[in-house]
């Protein structure tokens, strides 16, 4: 009878009205998370736009000094994710190449280490890039630097960058150039042509795709990094930090106006990426026969991959985590700053831990179930361009910095906009639920259009209705996307520092007390920086990436 009940519900529920339902629920959500945000920043800088006038053009005493100092602010910010980019992809693409074309003892390590930064929060890798860096604690004794190999600013910024943004190129590239059939290189070669040769005008141009979503990911990455920047900044000041610093001296109306000039930027690169995406083309014309043929010669192979793993080695993995031996040289200090002292740190550490898990469960189990109905939505349903429409808008946040975006949010949910939530925990929420968004749907999105419909064509023969069929057999299709979604969600959350600043009131995340605490208290925020590189790469996102390519095999 129970089983009878269920199967009634499903067809119920399988019907034409509440899959109608289903879709105006995932319409909504997108409209109240995604754009209205976003539109009604445009709405509170015309209504304010004498202030900012007054302010930030005209204003008595300055003159039109701080729009300039946005200008730059919103410079030093794309030289910064130029250089960025440019540098991943000449040291990423070399080691794609390698992970994806060549076995050889320590491959799978050397594939595990590749996602370490993509796992380590970004204030805690900020920390630990400044204590490697910036002090002498770390590379600097060594080169004859007491106070640090490096200076807080734009050049500690630049490698701070590189380091969380060099996996996205590589794990981009990877899955693709493994995709690409070796035939086709293997009778460029039989033709005559050096190994170079045959990845520049084989490989590459079937592996376009990879290069370009890695470059735009890191690209867009590190625009709206705000987090680690804070702590590597020194007096450089980029456009998410200016927004974050506006937002803390109360000039929301500035603040906003240059939000509003990050969307508007966001929203150009987003057209420019996908226009270059569709016309641009590789190879480039020219060849330079023997120059490619030295290139392509066992000592200068050896010499490229020797030079890429200890690029690996040297400037990513070791000052990522280098606040865990910091931690164990000078632990008496560190407990006693941390446990012993009268302030009590660790319990502010564990209020703040439990927060950022908390944050990045709801943020993750609300973006899956909505993300889910959207992706649906994206792929299954024939509404012609408007489909293209939502497929393109669902990526909005991703090209928007994470600190404008979240004081879009302020604006639109808190006292200044619909006033129904004050600055604090559940306004966190929201803004992490936004900027995460695109990585679920993006990923379902992915997993849907590989999925057979002669598959759910079957069931339904045989039956079964809609529900049944999606439940039956699509969504153990899709597990893997969901599980991936659902890890690239809940880990992107716990980094989050820009956009938590902005919102929290009183809450604290890790993120934001790492920040706080490095100007205050460097052993404290090293103990912070490694318990969260431990508890969220080796315990939590190690463990789950495991689990996901164990899913993906099974």
């Amino acid at each position: 009878m129970g089983c009878l009940n269920a199967r009634e519900l499903e067809k119920k529920i399988s019907g034409k009205a509440f899959r109608t339902l289903f879709d105006i629920m995932a319409l909504v959500f997108f409209i109240l998370m995604i754009l209205l945000p976003t539109l009604f920043l445009f709405v509170y800088v015309v209504t304010d736009w004498n202030e900012i006038v007054e302010f930030v053009f005209k204003n008595p005493v300055s003159g039109n000094i701080r729009w300039f100092r946005m200008i730059d602010a919103i410079r030093i910010s794309f030289q910064v994710a130029f250089i960025t980019t440019v540098i991943d992809l000449i040291v990423g693409v070399p080691l794609a190449l390698l992970l994806a074309r060549y076995e050889f003892k320590g491959r799978r390590l050397l594939d595990a280490l590749v996602d370490l930064p993509m796992g380590v929060p970004s204030a805690a890798l900020g920390a630990s890039m400044v204590l490697f860096w910036a002090t002498g604690y770390g590379l600097g004794p060594l080169f004859g630097r007491p106070a640090g190999l490096l200076t807080r600013g734009f050049w500690l910024i630049v490698l701070t960058h590189v380091t969380f943004t060099f996996p996205y190129i590589v794990r981009s590239l990877v899955g693709v150039i493994e995709g690409v059939d070796v035939t086709y290189e293997h009778a460029s070669r039989t033709l005559g042509a050096p190994s170079f040769t045959t990845f520049r005008t084989i490989t590459a141009p079937l592996s376009l795709p990879g290069i370009m979503a890695g470059a735009i990911l890191a690209f867009t990455r590190s625009l709206g990094e705000t987090g680690a920047t804070m702590i590597v900044a020194g007096l450089v000041e980029t456009a998410p930090l200016a927004v974050v610093a506006m937002h803390e001296r109360r000039l929301v109306a500035s603040a906003a106006f240059l939000s509003m000039l990050l969307v508007l930027v966001g929203l150009a690169m987003l057209g420019a990426m996908r226009f270059v995406a569709e016309k641009f083309g590789l190879p480039f014309r020219g060849a330079w026969p023997e120059v490619e043929r030295k290139l392509s010669g066992k000592p200068q192979r050896a010499f490229r991959d020797i030079g890429t793993i200890s690029f690996l080695g040297s400037l990513i993995i070791l000052p990522s985590c280098f606040s865990i031996p910091y931690v164990v040289r000078f632990w008496p200090l560190v407990s006693h700053e941390v446990f012993l002292a009268e302030d009590e740190k660790w319990k502010l550490l564990v209020d703040s831990l439990m927060t950022s898990f908390e944050v990045a469960f709801l943020a993750t189990a609300v973006n899956l179930v909505l993300g889910l109905c959207m992706a649906i939505l994206i792929v299954r349903r024939d509404w012609g361009r408007f489909n293209k429409l939502l497929d393109m808008l669902v990526d909005v946040p991703l090209v928007i910095p994470t600190a404008a975006l979240g004081f879009s949010v302020y604006l639109f949910w808190g006292p200044r906009g619909l006033g129904l939530f004050e600055t604090g925990f559940w306004l966190i929420v929201l803004t992490h639920v936004t900027f995460t968004y695109p990585y679920v749907v993006r990923t379902l999105v992915a997993a849907l259009r590989n999925v057979d419909p002669s598959l759910e064509e079957a069931a339904r023969t045989l039956g079964a209705p809609p529900l049944t069929a999606f439940r039956t057999v699509v969504l153990p299709l899709i597990g893997p996307g969901l599980f991936a979604g659902a890890v690239m969600a809940f880990t992107r959350s716990l980094s989050e520092t820009g956009a938590t600043i902005v919102v929290m009131g009183t809450a604290r995340t890790v993120p934001v007390l790492i920040v706080e605490w490095m100007e205050a208290s460097v052993h404290a925020a090293a103990f912070a920086s490694a318990i969260l590189i431990f508890v969220c790469y080796g315990l939590l996102c190690y463990g789950l990436l495991l689990a996901l390519r164990y899913a993906t095999r099974r």
